[in-house]
């Protein structure tokens, strides 16, 4: 009786519902299975009935009924949105959720609601591919904004991050940083002479060269116009002048009209945990540049204790 109506006895029988249902009891043996279970299994409801479990199951399904369900059903009486993958009576293999739970007035039946979830798996991996491609495009669009268009090198704001972080760790490691400033030589000149894309070319080819030639621990940037601003962490002062020499190296390598391309280098050695700040230590750096400039210029000096002397 619902509402004053009357309803035929059957109106609510569990062949009507969309799920499937079956029991099985204390030896696993299939014992009863709905209209719902025969159609996702392919299986008539007279070849469901004295099936074994295992039957329905793939090897690793039934390993984790095994390992897992079966000691729950033991100490709660219920396992809840399992996901278990069933064999179909076409051998076909189908994604499903179970709820399964001990029957209330039979301890030795196991009532089990099955549902379909390949629609369900075919979203989560549409959710984990979208998601998976928003990491990349933040990933991307990150290493856009950290970098320099031209010349493939971090960015000023990037690079400064980096060394000051740069500081913070070798201060922990025992090392010392030396930051080097260099300046393109007479690069204005080129771009009269030869062009700004000549001068473009020239940015280019040294931004490939420097970032070929860092190593480990060492970082490279462009800090604006012609300039650029390498660190590295060491214990001793021969790391330096190596990537100093590089530096050289790096730049003699370009090629094109605008060739030979020389550099000035300024540099300043920040000794471990001296407290001086990053700015402190650029605008060292940035004195020695202007001496290696006026000095003759494809030269490095460096600046310490208010000294600024010739580095080789």
């Amino acid at each position: 009786m619902l509402d004053g109506f009357s309803l035929p006895q059957d109106l609510f029988g569990v062949d009507h519902f969309p799920v499937g249902c079956f029991a099985t009891d204390s030896s696993r043996i299939i014992r009863f299975a709905n209209a719902q279970a025969a159609a996702q299994l392919g299986r008539s409801g007279t070849q469901l009935q004295g099936l074994h479990i295992e039957a329905l199951l793939t090897p690793a399904s039934w390993i984790f009924c095994n390992s897992y369900v079966y000691p729950i059903l033991l100490t709660e009486g219920r396992c809840e949105e399992i996901a278990l993958t069933v064999a179909t009576g076409s051998g076909s293999r189908m994604p499903v959720v179970a709820n399964v739970c001990v029957h209330e007035r039979d301890p030795d039946l196991v009532l089990w609601s099955v549902m379909c979830a390949d629609k369900r798996e075919k979203l989560q991996s549409e959710v984990l591919s979208a998601r998976n491609q928003l990491q990349k495009q933040t990933r991307s669009l990150k290493e856009l904004a950290s970098r320099d268009e031209l010349t493939g090198l971090l960015n000023r704001r990037e690079a400064t991050r980096l060394i000051e972080e740069l500081i913070l760790a070798a201060d922990e490691a025992g090392a010392a940083v030396t930051i080097l400033l260099l300046d393109i030589d007479r690069f204005k000149a080129v771009n009269d002479t030869f062009g700004h894309d000549a001068g473009d070319n020239v940015l280019r080819q040294l931004g490939a060269a420097f970032a070929s030639t860092i190593r480990l621990h060492e970082i490279v940037g462009r800090y604006g116009g012609e300039e650029f601003i390498l660190a590295i962490a060491a214990a001793d002062d021969e790391a330096a002048r190596s990537l100093n020499r590089r530096v050289h190296a790096a730049a003699a390598s370009v090629t094109g009209s605008a060739a030979p391309v020389t550099v000035s280098v300024g540099l300043c050695c920040r000794p471990l945990r001296s407290g001086r700040s990053f700015d402190q230590v650029v605008k060292a750096a940035d004195q020695a540049l202007y001496e290696a400039k006026a000095s003759g210029r494809n030269r490095s000096v460096i600046a310490g204790d208010g000294v600024l002397r010739p580095y080789d």
